[in-house]
Parts: C-alpha cells; structure tokens; sequence
C-alpha cells in the first residue's frame, strides 16, 4: 500500500512593518523574506505598510521573520498583552499552554508564569483574541480576559515618529552649530569642536540611513537609504 502524504499545512500572517520611505523599501523587505529559508511566499506593501507573508512553520516561526525584516533595517509593529490563565498547577501546565499560544498563526511569543497565572503574548495586527483563547481551551486552560496591552501598532508607530522628530531636531541644532563655526574666524581646536559636533549627527542621527543602506545592501539591492547613507 502506498504511503499516504499529509499535506503540507502552510500558515499566513499579516504584518505591519515602520520605517518604509518608498515602494524600494517594500521590495527590499519583499526579496529578504522570500529569501529566508520556510518562506513560501511575501507581499509588501508600502501604500498599507503591510506584509502578508505565507510560511512554513516547521522551517520558520514568526520570531525568525520579525528578526529578518529588523536585520534589513524595518521595523515590526505588534502587540503585547497580558492575559489571566486558568487551571494551571505545575510547570507542565505552563508549557502547554505557551505551545497552545504559539500555535495560532499571528502568535510571536508567549511567556506564561505560574506563580501570577499570566501569560504576556506577543502577536500580530489582525491576530484574533477568540483564536487565542480557544487554542488555550482545547489543551484544557482558560484564558482570560485582556487585563493590560503593553504595545500596539498605534503606539509603535508614534514611538517610531517621535524618534525621528527627536532626532531631527537634535542634528538640526548641531548642524546650525557646525555652519555657524564655519563662518567664524579660526581658533585653537576649532577642527576638533566641528568634529565633536558632527560625530553624532552622522552616526547617531543618521544611523537608521546606516542601517537601512546595510540591511540593502545584504540583499544584493537598493533603496533610499543607500543615496541618504552615501551623501552623509
């Protein structure tokens, strides 16, 4: 008798991605994912800023691809919340119920603690809070209501913006700074006081060009970081 093949069962997750600027971007992260190892299909989008990306879960987890896209120099917007647990009594019973959490697609990580009956779950936009609770009831737990929500997509996009504002503004003040030397007469040590002062607007304020120029660059393209990176 032939030996019967189980399909293949395939998982599919959608993701919000920080720190686009254009269309390169998007297939910048696009060609990353497809090149990780389990993944069967990707598509950014830079107009939603959304990744919808097909996966094998036995070769990749959503850890593994998150971790991708931050390598390539984007960010991961996802939520993290904390839930009751009900029914545990022994370690065991905390490893069952943390696999239970991982198994639902749009499911990053899942912490359960024993002594607070508690478990943080780290999970995608899109990720419904009924699968969660239902995936927990079938190992035979219960999962509570949502007692606290530590991140969001929200807050991970403001987070993101103020960052950049922050950043701006500090290397706009600098480089005032640097131009107003430039126009000053010469003096002991003027050459190192522009260094000290262009230090870190070229490496602190302009490492997220650095790093999305790198993450490009290991993916044998392009995008806009590369010109930003190269003129700074």
């Amino acid at each position: 008798m032939a030996e019967k093949i189980s399909p293949k069962k395939s998982k599919k997750a959608h993701i919000h991605i920080t720190g686009m600027t254009c269309t390169t971007c998007a297939a910048t992260i696009e060609k990353g994912l497809v090149e990780t190892p389990g993944v069967e299909q990707a598509n950014v989008s830079f107009a939603s800023e959304k990744a919808i990306v097909e996966y094998d879960p036995s070769k990749v987890d959503l850890t593994k691809i998150k971790d991708t896209i931050s390598q390539i120099g984007y960010g991961v917007a996802t939520k993290k919340s904390i839930f009751p647990v009900g029914r545990m009594t022994c370690a065991s019973c905390v490893a069952r119920v943390e696999e239970a959490l991982s198994s639902v697609p749009g499911v990053i990580s899942a912490n359960v603690n024993l002594a607070s009956e508690k478990a943080t779950v780290e999970y995608t936009e899109g990720t419904d809070i009924a699968d969660l609770r239902q995936a927990v009831k079938d190992a035979g737990y219960e999962l509570g209501s949502e007692t606290e929500r530590l991140e969001d997509v929200t807050i991970a996009a403001q987070r993101e913006l103020r960052g950049v504002r922050n950043r701006f503004i500090f290397a706009a003040i600098l480089a005032s700074l640097i131009m107003a030397l430039m126009w000053a007469p010469s003096f002991a040590g003027k050459s190192y006081l522009l260094w000290a002062l262009a230090t870190p607007v070229q490496f602190w304020a302009g490492w997220r060009f650095y790093r999305g120029a790198w993450g490009a660059l290991r993916h044998k393209t392009a995008d806009m970081n590369t010109p930003f990176s190269r003129q700074m």
